[in-house]
């Protein structure tokens, strides 16, 4: 599923295999006429709008063959992904040594998910995906048996149909799969370390989040400014003589600033849309903010320093703010270490601008 920069993708697949063990966790009952299969599966998201599961098959799976390329066996990671009222659940299918497989699309009677076990009536057709080939409908000779023996309607057979046709069409659009939540990325397994975060702490996962697209904002309002301004300095005297030239350098900056801060804010630029497992935490940036301020009551010659370090301890202190904010907003506790790091870096910034 792309480049696999730095081996980012392969941390945090082994990060996803690793649940831990006081994860909270949900039964699943998967009936298919009168079959029945029951799993238990680590519970990540559970919002009224998505439900998020993840499942490791055990040692005992008995291996199921999906297409000619494609066989489930122990050690397969699935991740599942479920809408109250919506006629169908999509599977994320990863082989155990790490490798995408493919979407695996259930349709089902829309389900009711207010306590476990979860029951999920299967109503036999599938849409599968695999990861770099054509969409397929599966098992279209089970529906039809189905109706034979009276389990399904005739009526309810072509909705089934109809459903599965629909969505094999949506999966031949381009981009991002449209069934899955926003917060899921391209490789939803990926976004597993983050959706532990947000379930076990919402405050530092949002910190996190908001931080990570104040820093996104920052580069590419630097590459904006970089492009803009090479290209005002080719064609133009800008930076030569003030008029014109150089007011209009200075509302085309203002303009990308103000273009770039709620898309990178809002999460729509690419390095901010999928959650991140988080670059700090409170304690971290309490002590890099101890660290520095003691610097700064150290430094003997501060006037000539004061001009580097101010946006330093102000970028300290605005972290520390967002990370008190959303500790006290989420987890509702009170930030210490996140509260000490503001007022330290407010000294901080007192001293600095006194001399």
């Amino acid at each position: 599923m792309g480049f696999d920069l730095l081996g980012a993708r392969r941390r945090a697949l082994r990060a996803a295999r690793r649940i831990p063990d006081d994860a909270p966790r949900v039964d699943v009952e998967v009936r298919r006429g009168s079959h029945v299969q029951r799993f238990r599966q680590e519970l990540l998201a559970d919002g009224p709008g998505w439900k998020v599961t993840l499942q490791i098959l055990d040692g005992d799976f008995t291996p199921v063959r999906i297409d000619e390329a494609t066989t489930l066996r122990a050690g397969s990671l699935l991740m599942w992904f479920l809408r109250p009222g919506q006629p169908f659940e999509v599977g994320a299918f990863y082989h155990g040594r790490g490798a995408f497989q493919g979407y695996y699309i259930n349709l089902i009677r829309p389900p009711r998910l207010q306590s476990s076990p979860w029951v999920i009536e299967d109503l036999y057709l599938d849409v599968w995906l695999p990861e770099g080939g054509d969409g397929v409908l599966l098992d279209e000779d089970e529906l039809d048996a189905a109706v034979a023996r009276d389990e399904l309607s005739a009526a309810e057979a072509d909705e089934v149909r109809r459903i599965g046709a629909r969505l094999l069409a949506r999966s031949r659009r381009p981009g991002r799969p449209r069934w899955l939540p926003r917060g899921v990325g391209r490789s939803p397994a990926e976004s597993v370390p983050a959706l532990r975060l947000r379930r076990d702490a919402p405050g530092t996962f949002h910190a996190a989040r908001i931080s990570g697209r104040i820093i996104a904002f920052g580069l590419y309002l630097m590459a904006a400014v970089s492009a803009t301004s090479a290209g005002f300095a080719a064609f133009t005297d800008a930076f030569l003589v003030a008029g014109p030239a150089q007011d209009a350098w200075r509302l085309t900056l203002l303009g990308e600033a103000l273009l770039l801060a709620p898309l990178a804010l809002g999460g729509w630029l690419p390095a901010t849309r999928w959650p991140q497992p988080p670059l700090t935490d409170e304690r971290s940036l309490f002590i890099a903010t101890l660290a520095s301020g003691l610097a700064v009551l150290a430094l003997s010659e501060r006037t000539e320093w004061a001009g580097a370090l101010l946006p330093v301890y102000a970028t300290l202190g605005l972290f520390s703010l967002v990370f008190a904010v959303c500790r006290w907003r989420f987890d509702r506790k009170v930030p210490v270490f996140a509260l000490a790091g503001v007022a330290m870096t407010l000294v901080a910034l007192a001293i600095l601008v006194a001399t």
